[in-house]
């Protein structure tokens, strides 16, 4: 009698022991929906102002599938733990979609909570693993709790502020801690464990082994450090009124930190198509991250070249990486990918549109709507050479 092959897993199957394949989907989704409000506002078509909407459905959507995709698949590799559950599954993909809608359903303080639940509800997952773990996380996941504690005092002091009688440091606060202070540690912690891979920088020895070392504690102690030098930058801000010395907090402790744990000028001759394009998000996110030192009252347009130019390609480097290592198309990252280098190219381009925008402020409904329009190119192009991936396993996870 001949064997009966193995039965092939469901698509839900794969996203409990992946949840990258249903929520980098969701992000570019949602990551569409939030960039076109600007160009359906310039023309007439919605009536309300979408600053708001917009900002929550980028770094609350699209960011936080992408973050929340990339951690439920890698945080229980990285300690051994259990994948995620198929409650576990539901539960974040209900409450990240309630997010979304409500805000989309212009609730913005119930959208918040709603948001503000998803994130404990994730830590506290997160913490579950880490108690369990046979093996340490790497030291730079330091930043990662920083990260997640940044956007749960943000949303909890947007709620506030929301709730309060005019005093703007509540909502200021929240505002950088959420915008900012959210994604820029989660990509310094993440980064400083995956990009060098991406750049095809050696990793040092302690990382691959992830022991509680001495070498592995001061290594965190430094993550440590640069997540409060950010956290102090943030309170420069709103307690001193200081965007310039802020912005130079900024820049000083996410430059120290990128040179020592990221050094992406090492093997510039040897980079394919990913690592040039990362190298090219982080010059861009450093870049914005001095914009307010230069122009300290055009902290929204920094922020933006910050947004589009670096977190977006960053995120989309990743993001490209970790579809193809896990659909078994990992060879393809040696070669070159017109797909991402186009994509790198639209971003770059709207992060100069959206930036010169706050300067034109004659031409600024213009600016703003084509560089939505590229930025969502930008994500078509890459989702259709990348996404379609996501339903494809690796040989081993079908046997």
């Amino acid at each position: 009698m001949t064997a009966t092959p193995p039965r092939r897993p469901s698509y839900f199957q794969l996203c409990c022991k992946e949840p990258f394949r249903i929520f980098f989907p969701l992000g570019v989704l949602f990551g569409i929906s939030g960039v076109s409000l600007w160009p359906l506002y310039f023309s007439g078509l919605h009536k309300f102002y979408p600053g708001i909407m917009h900002a929550r459905m980028m770094i609350e959507g699209f960011m936080g599938c992408f973050v929340i995709g990339f951690l439920a698949t890698a945080a229980p590799r990285l300690t051994g733990t259990p994948h995620c559950s198929r409650g576990e599954l539901r539960t974040l993909l209900v409450l990240l979609i309630g997010a979304v809608g409500t805000h989309i359903a212009e609730r913005p303080i119930w959208a918040d909570g709603v948001f503000l639940v998803l994130l404990l509800f994730f830590l506290a997952r997160l913490a579950w693993r880490f108690a369990r773990r046979t093996e340490a996380p790497p030291p730079g996941f330091v930043l990662v709790v920083f990260g997640f504690l940044n956007a749960i005092a943000g949303t909890v002091l947007l709620i506030v502020g929301a709730y309060g009688e005019g005093h703007p440091y509540p909502a200021l606060l929240g505002t950088l801690l959420l915008y900012q202070g959210f994604v820029l540690d989660l990509v310094l912690g993440i980064g400083a464990f995956l990009l060098p891979r991406i750049l095809k920088i050696p990793v040092m020895e302690m990382e691959e082994t992830r022991e509680l070392t001495v070498a592995w504690k001061r290594r965190a102690m430094f993550a440590a450090c640069a997540g409060l030098a950010l956290l102090v930058s943030f309170l420069v801000e709103v307690f001193f009124l200081a965007p310039k010395t802020a912005g130079a907090i900024r820049f000083l402790a996410t430059g120290a930190y990128l040179l020592a744990e990221i050094p992406a000028y090492r093997g510039l001759a040897k980079s394919q198509s990913a690592a040039w394009s990362l190298r090219l998000g982080l010059v861009l996110l450093v870049l914005g991250l001095f914009f307010p030192v230069l122009w300290p009252w055009q902290r929204v347009a920094g922020l933006h070249l910050v947004f589009i130019g670096g977190f977006t390609l960053i995120t989309f480097t990743v993001a490209t990486r970790v579809v193809l290592g896990h659909s078994g198309h990992a060879e393809l990252l040696s070669r070159p990918l017109p797909f991402l280098w186009s994509a790198a190219f639209l971003l770059a381009v709207a992060a100069v549109f959206r930036v010169v925008g706050d300067f034109q402020l004659a031409a600024r409904g213009h600016l703003l709507s084509t560089a939505s329009y590229l930025w969502m190119v930008a994500a078509v192009v890459w989702s259709w050479w990348v996404l379609p991936k996501v339903r494809l396993a690796e040989p081993e996870s079908c046997s």
